[in-house]
């Protein structure tokens, strides 16, 4: 599976859980990889205030990582 499928089957799956969606769509839209976005996701949290958007990067992280788990069984 390409790198772009995988963000956006990530996409579909975290918003429902997200309550800043336009904040966490941009931060997608800006990754290239899971790595890439896992590595974003981890340097906003460290500077995040607004506890809204930190808990929605929260939730988006651990996303990823069960994302990835789960692409590198399939490989």
């Amino acid at each position: 599976m390409n790198q772009k499928r995988e963000i956006e089957l990530l996409m579909f799956d975290v918003l429902p859980y997200i309550s800043n969606i336009n904040y966490i769509k941009e931060i997608f839209e800006e990754a290239e990889s899971l790595e890439d976005l896992e590595r974003k996701v981890e340097e906003l949290l460290k500077v995040e205030k607004d506890i809204t958007k930190k808990t929605d990067l929260k939730i988006l992280l651990e996303k990823i990582k069960e994302a990835k788990e789960k692409y590198s069984k399939s490989t």
